[in-house]
């Protein structure tokens, strides 16, 4: 036994126990986790319609759809009634321009004041686009 007031060497060491079972605890936890994580972005990726390859070609690249907003603005589609009247067509059209490989010739025909009619020449969404500029419930107001 040690004197009143002497330090012991064994609280030390309890909290280093404690903290490597706290360590283990916290690893053990971690599988369930990415399970139920990859559970609920199996569930998101189904709801959002995309495949596998999709997803990974989305992270990969980092892609982003910042040329949709200019191109429904140049064609005068409303991104604000598509987004109210069908917001999956409009998800579907930001992967589908997300994954585009024709990137820097939009972004040429943007800069340039040409993309219309010259997104007709590579757009994946181009008939999509022109059924929507068809439709009265999708035209921008000026």
């Amino acid at each position: 036994m040690t004197a009143p007031g002497k330090p012991t060497r064994t609280a030390p060491m309890t909290e280093a126990v404690a903290d490597v079972v706290k360590e283990w605890e916290e690893i053990a936890a971690s599988p369930s986790e990415l399970e139920a994580f990859g559970r609920a972005m199996a569930n998101m990726v189904k709801d959002l319609g995309l495949s596998p390859a999709e997803v990974r070609s989305l992270a990969t690249k980092g892609s982003s759809a910042k040329e949709l907003p200019c191109l429904l603005d140049a064609l005068r589609i409303s991104i604000r009634a598509l987004a109210e009247k069908e917001p999956m067509l409009l998800n579907d059209l930001r992967r589908t321009c997300a994954l585009c490989e024709h990137k820097q010739e939009c972004d040429a025909d943007i800069a340039a004041g040409t993309l219309v009619p010259a997104y007709q020449r590579y757009c994946l969404n181009v008939d999509t686009l022109d059924t929507l500029r068809q439709d009265a419930n999708f035209v921008a107001e000026t």
